[in-house]
């Protein structure tokens, strides 16, 4: 409350005050027309968020009395003193779900009861930066400059086998094997592909299927994550939420808390208002308790037995804007305030960051400009407190190639100089926006980012119902660079270069500075590269990157640097520079040759203000990042060998020994370039090359090596005996290049003292996909029909370990081996075994099916306001839908599966019928599928999905004219009406009960709500909302009438004899809550009887069904045959294709989805860095589907079959 009087007040109420006077002093009719237009669209919101958020009791009845426990109390209070034994049971089930938890609110008030500031939360760095400091350019870890280079890693999306939790200590045990197992796959394939790092979002809602309840063994085992981590080095950005993100269902909160509608979400009031929530808070703290106990073991600050820990930072929420898009504060400070309290409190110590969503809003617009000068004068009359801050103010870019960076806009609004560039969440754009990940890669470190996480770079699976509504049949990842069976695209392995080129250059560009092309001030013992500019380019097309001139020392004495400015450096100190050239401005139609011109520090300047230049390529991708003053051997030798400029890029940098180093670049055809060595260089091996010695001012000799066309390895060695070995590599072999990165160390020679070589590698390899570097030394490739028989070329110090059998090695006498990398000393070369036939399915075992019997489903009356009132309230009601509004949701039983079912039983006589036509009128969320009496009508789907492109005002105004919005306000229309005159049974004349009519509807939700940016929708209303029936009433039956005067209301008695019933499955009762289509048979064994199989003309095995739309709900399943030996990774799809609701599961795990349309669906069952690995593989399907999507009115084709390899959906 005091963040929207104190902050949002002190600017909106002067603005409204303001325009309120001009419209009084212009015009009186205006000013009456102005307060009618207020009040009425007070009106019309307040009739938006009854229909929108369940709170539909208000416009029935008004409670006599109130408590703090909501307005379902008042309903179960209502039904309940009626006596009613037939909805006890319900009204139970719901005051289970929805308690009211006064212990806790009177429990929670002292949570906030110290002031909490940014000095007492901040970091602190006197105690810990030995560990882990950082200033503005990066971090620095050990002492050693830093990239935190991530993607996320959502290990809650990993389909782990045997995923249900089980009393049997041995079943447990193989639960954390498998999920050991399929993270350690994962986690390979990113470190593989050049990421250091990883985000993780911890799931509050995978962890605590029922309130009180919380589970951190087998698959949720986070510990063991975050020690497989360290295992691994890799690093980790911990994201402890509670707030997540819009991907997953509501943000991550668990079911249990969205129940709870008496708790504000996110301290939300209304949509965009928050109010402090002290249940809220506490809730939270809970949370905290035993996610942060568990991150403390692992902080890298923290030595454990892996050494050091892994968790570099904790990020605090997600998307939670201190400001507005406007640059207003229109947020709690209070809410990030009280997190980044509850985690020091429980000794969590490294440093803590923010997300902002609004980038660059919150930065650089205008109004966050002048508010920032209004807060500082609000501040110094001490209007408003001073603002909370974290150590670090993260933020989200969607194409920063567009939007690029401005640090000092940043600090000049957070107030915070010292702190790293951070983007937690880079999105890569659309191919057809012209942007792509290795984009915004090359464009973040160029900017001088220091740390980024990508969401979506590897395509998340969608298994169970994590995914919230805005990423409904996993459509959210199409523009994902991996595969979910780790395929690789063209992007992918474009970004995979441009990170190993960045981690190669690591310790010249993370600590660095951008510089201009105008040559700077340098002395140095030896001739350095002061200058950089590239002929024929704009100066935008080109940056320029300095390393700072205290980087070698770190951040432990950054404090004494940074005051005396004039600091000593090292004369033989060499500061690297690295240039980063974008040659989208260059014609399309060919490759151009550029001029790379550099000044020398204390040379003679020649032409153009340069003392030499090189020529060079960009290659394919038509951008570039080109090193001067690299040395090599440095730490063991008083003459180290130096590279003074390139222009052919380093894609990466193995460290051999204390004095050489072996170095991969592209072979002439793919980007040419020269190296330019100080000293004179004696070069040996099968590549040809051209060596050019030249003697520059004072006596420096130079060295031109200049590589040929062709692939091969050459070996460059000084005087002094430092050497690099360069391979030269085809594009084919660069798209499969594999760099390993170790904790390699090597030796000081000065100190004695074993020093990390941060940015080094250990190893690399190239020549087929699936190559993966488990340790410093040891390479394993993932076995498939793609790979068999590939050459494997690898360079090391020592012969690499082999994980298991799938390489054999090649000695330089056998008659394969690759003449143009053979007799090198560090290179080696393997071949892939196993067989190049693919792996075909051919058939399946025990292929049966069954189907659904709803007369056996566990039922439970649900009552309708109809249930409530008297025939007086009926009366005067003034909407009949009211009468058929249900008093439950789905989710105040648990229902929060996909699926829930819905009954009504009606008897009906002739005389009851009232009009030539019965209409069925339902609303709901989000597609529902309708039979009566055992006849498919099919049904309607409420779902609005904002387009991406739509502006904001276009965007808002279409969710108002849509019913059932993905995210955000939903309004209260959707109604659809059924004429089910053709398929209702009515009695004779003679029968006194009337004739049964049975209506089934399955309604499908696609997701809650997330709670995201401020919109109040985790609690809109999902499942059947209302249904009501037209076209006979009961007046006369069973009850007395004659209280009903008003014969316009006589129809509306239908409602009190039309008794609903509805069956799901409470989520809250299971271990995993995501892991249900919703149908309480799912897992029976009874009913399967042997089917036949329609083999389709397919490779593999595969099925033509007819599912026939009147039998209801269909099930399939079969087993897969085991994987041959050493295919275990081969990955097998299911292929589905047909206008029906597909669930598919392999081993009791839900993996996906298929939805009505033309478009088939391809759902990874095994295989791959991210499927499910098991011998033996059960599949189910279930299905069911719409009449009107049929061919023939009753059955509709679907088609299944198993398909490998890599593989293009097909839309029809």
């Amino acid at each position: 409350m005091a963040g929207i009087l104190l902050e949002s007040g002190v600017v909106l109420v002067p603005l409204a005050c303001a325009a309120l006077y001009v419209i009084v002093m212009s015009n009186v009719l205006l000013t009456v027309f102005g307060l009618a237009a207020v009040v009425g669209a007070g009106a019309v919101y307040r009739l938006r968020y009854h229909y929108s958020s369940g709170a539909r009791t208000d416009l029935i009845a008004t409670s006599k009395h109130s408590n703090d426990r909501g307005r379902k109390q008042t309903k179960e209070a209502d039904i309940l003193d009626r006596e009613n034994e037939d909805f006890r049971e319900i009204v139970q089930d719901a005051q289970e779900h929805c308690d009211g938890d006064s212990e806790t609110i009177q429990s929670s008030g002292a949570l906030l009861s110290e002031a909490t500031t940014s000095d007492s939360a901040k970091y602190d760095m006197e105690k810990h930066g030995g560990a882990l400091s950082y200033d503005h350019r990066c971090f620095y870890i050990d002492g050693r400059a830093t990239w935190v280079l991530a993607t996320d890693f959502d290990y809650w999306r990993l389909p782990i086998a045997l995923s249900a939790e089980s009393e049997n200590a041995k079943l447990a045990a193989g639960i954390a094997d498998a999920a050991r197992d399929t993270w350690k796959r994962a986690l390979l394939q990113l470190k593989t592909l050049g990421f250091n790092a990883v985000r993780i979002r911890f799931h509050w809602g995978f962890h605590s299927p029922s309130k009180g309840k919380y589970n951190f063994t087998g698959s949720r085992d986070v510990g063991s994550l975050l020690a497989l981590c360290e295992e691994l080095n890799i690093l980790v950005i911990a994201c402890v939420g509670p707030f997540i993100g819009s991907d997953v269902q509501g943000g991550g909160y668990p079911f249990w808390l969205i129940q709870r509608d008496h708790i504000r979400l996110r301290h939300l009031w209304r949509s965009a208002i928050k109010l402090w929530d002290n249940r809220f808070a506490a809730a939270e703290a809970e949370w905290f308790d035993k996610i942060i106990s568990i991150l403390t073991k692992h902080e890298i600050v923290t030595k454990n037995a892996h050494g050091r820990g892994c968790v570099v930072v904790v990020q605090l929420e997600n998307h939670l804007g201190t400001h507005s898009v406007l640059g207003l504060p229109l947020a709690l400070h209070d809410e990030t305030r009280f997190l980044a309290r509850m985690a020091r409190e429980r000794t969590l110590r490294v440093p803590l960051v923010t997300n902002n969503l609004n980038w660059p809003g919150d930065f650089s617009t205008l109004a966050a400009r002048v508010w920032i000068q209004i807060e500082r004068k609000l501040r110094a009359y001490r209007i408003i407190k001073e603002p909370f801050r974290a150590d670090i103010p993260g933020f989200t870019v969607h194409n920063i190639v567009s939007t690029p960076v401005d640090r000092d806009a940043m600090a000049q609004i957070t107030q915070i100089e010292t702190a790293p560039m951070v983007a937690l969440e880079l999105y890569g754009t659309d191919v057809k926006q012209n942007g792509s990940f290795s984009d915004q890669i090359e464009f973040a470190l160029s900017q001088g980012l220091s740390a980024f996480s990508l969401p979506g770079f590897f395509k998340r699976s969608c298994p169970g119902n994590v995914d919230s509504p805005l990423r409904t049949v996993c459509a959210g990842d199409d523009y994902a660079a991996v595969a979910e069976d780790g395929m690789l695209s063209p992007d992918a392995r474009t970004a995979r270069l441009v990170l190993y080129a960045a981690r190669a250059l690591e310790q010249q560009l993370a600590a660095s500075d951008l510089v201009g092309s105008r040559p700077w001030i340098l002395r140095a013992n030896r001739p350095s590269v002061r200058g950089v500019s590239i002929d024929s380019l704009s100066l935008n097309a080109v940056q320029v990157r300095r390393q700072w001139e205290h980087a070698n020392v770190g951040m432990q004495s950054y404090s004494s640097a940074s005051k005396n400015k004039s600091a000593n450096v090292d004369d033989n100190d060499q500061l690297g520079i690295v240039t980063y050239i974008d040659g989208r401005e260059m014609p399309a139609d060919g490759e151009r040759e550029l001029a790379f011109l550099f000044s020398l520090a204390d040379a003679p300047v020649l032409g153009k203000g340069c003392s030499f230049a090189l020529t060079g390529t960009l290659g394919p991708r038509r951008r570039g990042i080109f090193a001067a003053n690299i040395l090599v051997g440095e730490q063991a030798s008083e003459d180290p060998l130096a590279l003074t400029a390139s222009s052919k890029e380093i894609y990466a940098r193995v460290a051999l020994d204390k004095d050489s180093e072996a170095w991969v670049c592209a072979e002439e055809g793919v980007q040419s370039g020269q190296l330019f060595f100080l000293g004179k260089c004696q070069v040996s091996g099968h590549a040809e090359v051209e060596v050019v010695d030249v003697e520059h001012a004072k006596g420096h000799k130079f060295s031109f090596v200049i590589p040929k066309p062709g692939p091969g390895v050459f070996k460059v060695t000084s005087d002094s005996g430092v050497s690099v070995t360069v391979a030269l590599l085809s594009q084919v072999a660069l798209d499969t290049l594999a760099v390993g990165y170790g904790a390699h160390s090597r030796v000081d020679a000065k100190n004695q003292k074993n020093v990390s070589s941060t940015g080094l590698a250990s190893a690399v390899a190239w020549g087929a996909d699936g190559l993966t570097w488990s340790g410093v030394n040891s390479i394993d490739c993932a076995l498939s029909s793609a790979s068999a028989g590939k050459h494997i070329v690898a360079i090391s110090q020592q012969q690499p370990q082999l994980e298991s059998g799938a390489l054999q090695p090649i000695e330089d006498s056998d008659t394969n081996v690759d003449e143009a990398y053979s007799k090198h000393a560090v290179v080696w070369q393997f071949v892939a075994g196993g067989s190049d036939t693919s792996t075909t399915i051919e058939s399946v075992t025990d292929f049966e099916r069954r189907t659904t019997s709803f007369d056996s489903l566990p039922w439970k009356l649900l009552p309708t306001m109809a249930d409530l009132e008297t025939m007086d309230e009926i009366n005067v009601m003034s909407w009949q839908r009211d009468l058929g509004t249900f008093a439950y949701q789905a989710s105040d039983l648990g229902f929060n599966a996909s699926n829930v079912v819905y009954r009504c039983q009606v008897r009906l006589k002739p005389k009851h019928v009232m009009s030539g036509k019965i209409l069925l009128q339902l609303n709901m969320r989000h597609r529902c599928t309708l039979w009566v009496n055992g006849i498919n009508m099919s049904g309607h789907q409420t779902f609005y999905e904002r387009a991406r492109k739509a502006g904001l005002i276009s965007g808002y105004i279409e969710s108002w004219r849509n019913p059932g919005a993905s995210a955000g306000a939903d309004r209260w229309g959707g109604t659809a009406t059924f004429d089910v005159t053709g398929a209702m049974r009515l009695s004779n004349a003679e029968d006194e009960e009337g004739a049964l009519n049975e209506v089934i509807i399955i309604v499908e939700s696609f997701g809650v709500g997330t709670q995201a940016d401020g919109g109040n929708d985790a609690r809109t209303p999902r499942g059947l909302i209302s249904a009501y029936w037209h076209g006979f009433n009961f007046v006369g039956e069973d009850h007395d009438d004659s209280e009903i005067h008003d014969h316009e209301h006589d129809k509306r008695t239908e409602q009190m004899r039309a008794k609903w019933e509805i069956c799901s499955v409470d989520v809250t009762k299971l271990s995993n809550s995501f892991n249900s289509s919703g149908f309480p048979d799912e897992a029976t064994q009874a009913g399967w009887v042997a089917a036949v199989e329609h083999p389709l003309a397919h490779q593999q095995w595969s099925t033509r069904v007819q599912l026939n739309v009147d039998a209801g709900v269909q099930w399939l399943r079969w087993r897969l045959p085991a994987a041959p030996d050493g295919f275990a990774s081969e990955p097998v799809f299911l292929r589905v294709i047909g206008r029906a609701t597909v669930y598919i599961w392999a081993n009791d795990v839900l993996l996906s989805k298929h939805h009505p349309s033309n478009t088939e669906s391809l759902v990874l069952l095994r295989g791959g860095t991210r499927g499910l690995h098991a011998l033996d593989s059960q599949v189910k399907v279930m299905m069911y589907g719409w009449a009107e999507d049929s061919s023939d009115s009753t059955a509709i084709p679907v088609e299944l079959s198993l398909v490998n390899g890599d593989i293009e959906l097909s839309n029809e």
